[in-house]
């Protein structure tokens, strides 16, 4: 049975919907492929999703989980999706909200 508690920056890469961890390899755990696509990932073309924690019965295994930069996009926009329209910062002023400009910055990311 495992556990899964995110560590990931609170600034809206957190909110990316991931695969479960269980469902990644062990390439995809330590970064070196991306999450979604299983892809090959460079400093120059990864996006880091954050370290996270993942409880495995009575202990905690620690994954660096990356994305290329076109399915970060993709997951980006669709957390975007999911967010804003529930959150009263991004209804007001969508620039005072701190998750919304993280994931808008991760879907410019993406198209790079």
């Amino acid at each position: 049975m495992t556990d899964r508690t995110d560590t990931a920056p609170t600034w809206g890469r957190a909110a990316l919907p991931l695969p479960s961890v269980g469902d990644l390899s062990e390439q995809q755990q330590r970064g070196a492929e991306c999450v979604w696509c299983e892809a090959p990932l460079t400093a120059e073309t990864a996006v880091d999703l954050g370290e996270r924690r993942i409880r495995v019965l009575d202990s905690y295994v620690t994954a660096f989980p990356r994305g290329c930069r076109s399915h970060a996009g993709e997951a980006a926009y669709r957390a975007l999706l999911d967010h804003a329209p529930d959150c009263a910062r991004c209804v007001d002023n969508a620039a005072s909200c701190e998750t919304g400009v993280a994931l808008r910055r991760l879907m410019r990311e993406g198209r790079r």
